[in-house]
């Protein structure tokens, strides 16, 4: 392993090669897997992938090797292309046997037994794709030849290194795709944190925190999430494909999601228990839990003796969402001759209990209703029950129950059981059996830690729009809490029989007071990030006013109604009938409403969508209705999804405005265990008083420039002083942005208006910071959108133009550096960035400047750790300097095209050479007139190979192995 530590990436890259190889991961070099990939436009390793296909399918005839090798190598780097990659890895493809004249399925990796595999994780693993740019990965790891996993690392020291990677990997998606064609897991991390997610689907939202405690080291993340066995079960289980909105999707599950299934199946495999609740929070991923666990069970026949699992579902609604799922998730369970089976009627669903069916089942609730008591006395037939609070209630779970007596059941929720006489009896049902009452429990405050939801927070509308308090105890509490609403339609109706509150929600006045409130705390607060927004309506009628309403005060198709239909609305209530969505509309406005730059940016809703719709850009709920327990957790989750946008800014929370006053006491409108429920919704006065607290201390630590000084001159001692080195420099970022997503959130707000002046410096701060120390630069570099129009509005930053320009590197330009005013620190930031730059923009001329701009950024990262002083770094850059001009001036008196010139640089003062008399410049001359027969050299692997066998034979006196060396040499400057 010695041979780890002649890179720069000391303290990220090779450690977890390191921790890899020390859990049975073999490490390969660079140049070894070069050379076992074919060069650097393979990904797979032929030899390994050939050995291992030889050993597990030894049917396979020598020239079916080679033809499988060859149709992996061609599977296209599409999001498709992955999964059929992915299906390879998981044998479910086949091939056809001569011997035996049939398809057989092929085994690539052998997942019974971990050890009978090849495990490789190499480093600095480039792609070149032909006639296009390469990219180069930090870390590869590879099974049996073929790359798995690709990790991205990012210096600790730097802020945003989760952003950057996501960012990265989606530029390899355009770039070069073939360089995650067949990777299926994505990793990125910084020493500090480590987050895992998939390939194709690479964004914030989609990457999960591998979960350790604070005294666990990287060693410890790296090799609990590589642990061979368990890293082959994620790639055997863990990744789902999908369609959502007619596109091709890709998922990883969570900690909590594989911990959960684990306990499902162990649970359906135990004679001894029949029962268990999982309670995973709204958002958290319940249906692909539940589904996977179900795809286990059926695809484990053998232990299993061919069970049936009946998927339970309590609504219309419900039940298609997961058919959706079913039929894209589990869509190749048929391939592994498991039957799906769908019970559209009580008689459907009588038949397929009587014909002994094995497969999956899918129901709805009601079906049960009166179905033959024994129907199947199996103990291999493993019921699992959405929304298990609701679902059994009443007859309908006795009836479940009694004709699959020996079953287990497993029931599933996205809320917590209820302090209620319903909740105690779920928990008698599903819970008895387990000492907490569940199987498995993921809890709200859990899934905000993990990310995986966002915290919402509420605020009360102003009081003239809200219920009095009187009025909504009497005839919304009392009513809710002897009903013991558990769903939506219990608590329609309940406010049936509420008139007197219907009345008040529903009155004109009131309706256009509030539609008021709405269209400005909308354009102010909301349209700003773009985002999207609820308004729940106390009934279909009130949704219709809305619309009517809203329409007056913003454009029409801002604005849908989604609500159930009735026939008789076209004489009841023709407002309702007129504004009724087709069936047709109604789905294009489900597809829309989920992205964020298109209409409807609002749909107001009074029971369609309040459960079971996942639209991530949604962040804003105007509650106009009153809820309670089960039904307010429900709808109010709607605004937890973390959603990245575009330029990769986060939403930070959801917000709920409370129009009804049910959210002014917690405790009476969430009847749950008050540990279950803590942190769930929190009054936005708790994050005005953190935002306070936070600018008035950065105000202190990071505004005070000191006297002295044009305003020009204070701000650069600021950038160049006190954040020249990176510890600061990430300090102050984090410290910023944790305000920067306070005020996007608050503001505009009269709190706010004393603080305008302090935060808008801090924002100009925070963009010369960022610009100054970056490769490239932007006037506001990422503010959030609100700050971002803030600071425009008083457009110029000052002093920030000279801090953020990029200059010309070279004798003339520094020299009259040296004159200006300013910090050395600055200048050499300045110079550095217009070398980069300058290599950006002239790729011929790259491999020339490439060493030069290594080593000046050598002195950078000298000057950033107080290695060397500003005037000291200045006068290195004015050596470099001296040998770029000699550069320039020695290309332009050869007269040799860019490529030939490259390769004569590079030889100028090579010592084999001269020993040898062989004169660099007229080898040059060679070398010009080689590439002129050889133009496509570089993405053609035969014109490649025809010109290193004429570059053999100027060198024809050099020994053999310092002839290679050379022509290594040259075809590295001449191609790269």
């Amino acid at each position: 392993m010695s041979d780890l530590k002649i890179s720069e990436a000391g303290t990220v890259q090779f450690p977890m090669v390191k921790h890899a190889a020390e859990i049975g991961w073999t490490p390969l070099t660079p140049e070894v897997a070069k050379q076992k990939r074919g060069g650097e436009a393979g990904m797979l390793l032929r030899d390994e992938l050939e050995a291992k296909l030889s050993e597990f399918n030894t049917w396979l005839s020598a020239d079916a090797l080679r033809s499988i090798i060859e149709t992996l190598d061609a599977i296209p780097a599409t999001v498709d292309g992955n999964r059929e990659m992915l299906m390879w890895l998981r044998g479910e493809r086949g091939w056809y046997d001569e011997a035996e004249k049939r398809h057989r399925r092929v085994q690539l990796i052998d997942f019974e037994h971990p050890d009978a595999n090849a495990f490789h994780v190499s480093w600095e693993w480039t792609l070149k794709p032909p006639a296009r740019k390469g990219n180069r990965a930090d870390v590869m790891f590879l099974v049996n030849g073929v790359p798995v996993c690709i990790v991205e690392h990012k210096n600790p020291k730097d802020g945003d290194a989760i952003e950057r990677g996501i960012k990265q990997l989606r530029r390899y998606e355009i770039e070069t795709p073939e360089l995650i064609g067949a990777p299926q897991i994505f990793n990125v991390t910084h020493l500090l944190d480590y987050w895992y997610g998939v390939t194709w689907n690479a964004t914030r939202r989609d990457m999960a925190r591998w979960k350790q405690t604070p005294d666990e080291a990287y060693r410890f993340a790296v090799q609990a999430f590589f642990e061979r066995t368990d890293f082959l079960r994620t790639l055997q289980h863990w990744i789902l494909f999908y369609v959502q909105d007619s596109e091709t999707r890709k998922s990883i599950l969570r900690q909590h999601q594989r911990r959960a299934i684990d306990a499902i199946v162990a649970r359906c495999a135990d004679p001894t228990k029949t029962r268990g609740l999982v309670w995973h929070t709204q958002g958290s991923g319940k249906t692909f839990t539940l589904l996977t666990a179900a795809k286990l069970i059926l695809e484990q026949k053998e232990r299993f003796q061919n069970g049936t699992v009946i998927l339970v579902v309590d609504r219309t609604e419900l039940e298609g969402q997961l058919k959706g799922w079913v039929e894209r998730v589990l869509g190749e369970m048929q391939n592994q001759d498991i039957a799906i089976k769908r019970a559209n009627t009580k008689a459907e669903l009588q038949q397929l209990l009587d014909a002994d069916f094995r497969g999956l089942i899918i129901a709805m609730i009601h079906k049960f209703e009166a179905i033959r008591k024994d129907s199947s006395v199996r103990d291999n037939i493993y019921v699992f029950i959405d929304e298990a609070h609701r679902s059994v209630a009443k007859d309908l779970g006795t009836y479940l129950m009694a004709s699959v007596p020996n079953a287990t059941i497993i029931g599933f929720t996205g809320t917590p059981i209820a302090n209620t006489e319903q909740g105690t009896g779920t928990f008698k049902i599903f819970g008895a059996e387990d000492e907490t009452g569940y199987l498995d429990k993921y809890s709200i405050k859990e899934s905000i830690a993990d990310e995986t939801t966002l915290p919402i927070k509420h605020v009360l509308a102003p009081s003239e729009m809200t219920v009095p308090v009187d009025r909504l105890d009497k005839e919304f509490f009392e009513l809710a809490a002897a009903e013991g609403v558990t769903d939506i339609e219990e608590l329609n109706k309940v406010l049936d029989r509420a008139v007197g509150l219907r009345t008040f929600l529903k009155a004109d006045d009131r309706v256009a007071k509030v539609a008021a409130f709405v269209a400005e705390h909308f354009k102010e607060n909301v349209l700003p990030l773009g985002y999207k927004v609820f308004v729940v309506a106390v009934d279909r009628e009130a949704c219709a006013k809305y619309k009517q309403a809203l329409d007056k005060l913003m454009p029409p198709e801002w604005t849908e109604a989604v609500y159930t239909e009735n026939p008789a609305d076209v004489v009841d209530r023709p407002l309702v009938a007129q504004l009724q969505l087709s069936d047709e509309r109604e789905e294009d406005v489900r597809l829309l409403f989920k992205k964020a730059d298109k209409d409807p940016k609002i749909l107001i809703v009074t029971d369609k969508l309040l459960t079971g719709y996942d639209a991530p850009p949604l962040y804003c709920l105007y509650l106009d209705k009153p809820m309670r327990d089960h039904v307010l957790l429900q709808a109010v989750a709607r605004v937890n999804r973390p959603y990245v946008d575009k330029e990769g800014i986060q939403k930070k929370v959801g917000l709920v405005i409370d129009f009804v006053g049910v959210l002014r006491e917690l405790k009476k409108a969430l009847q749950f265990d008050s540990s279950d429920v803590d942190g769930v919704i929190e009054d936005l006065d708790l994050l005005m008083k953190d935002f306070l607290e936070k600018i008035a201390k950065a105000s202190v630590d990071y505004l005070d420039a000191g006297e002295g000084g044009d305003a020009d001159e204070r701000l650069e001692r600021l950038v160049y002083g006190r954040f020249l080195e990176p510890e600061p420099r990430k300090a102050f970022f984090e410290a910023y942005k944790d305000i920067e997503n306070l005020w996007e959130i608050l503001s505009p707000s009269k709190e706010l208006v004393d603080h305008i002046g302090t935060f808008k410096r801090l924002a100009q701060l925070y963009a010369a910071v960022r610009n100054a120390y970056a490769d490239k630069i932007g006037f506001v570099a990422d503010l959030a959108y609100k700050t971002r129009r803030l600071v425009e509005q008083n457009a110029t930053q000052n002093g920030l133009g000279r801090l953020t320009k990029s200059v010309t590197f070279d004798v003339k330009t520094l020299e009259a550096l040296r004159s200006d005013k300013g910090s050395d620190e600055g200048k050499v930031f300045n110079l550095v960035r217009g070398l980069q730059k300058e290599i950006d923009d002239n790729a011929d001329a790259a491999p020339v400047l490439q060493p030069l701009k290594d080593r000046a950024e050598r002195i950078l990262k000298d000057l950033e750790n107080r290695n060397t002083t500003g005037l000291a770094a200045m006068d290195l850059l004015a050596a470099l300097a001296v040998e770029k001009d000699a550069a320039s001036r020695a290309a332009k008196d050869t007269g040799l095209t860019p490529k030939a010139f490259a390769a004569f640089w590079a030889l100028r003062d090579n010592a084999v050479l001269k020993s040898s008399g062989i004169d660099a410049l007229e080898l040059a001359k060679e070398i010009e007139k080689l590439l002129a027969r050889f133009p496509n050299a570089r993405v053609n692997p035969d014109e490649q190979r025809q010109l290193r066998a004429l570059l053999y034979r100027p060198l024809i006196n050099l020994a053999k192995d310092a002839r290679a060396g050379v022509v290594d040499l040259i075809m590295a400057n001449v191609l790269g």
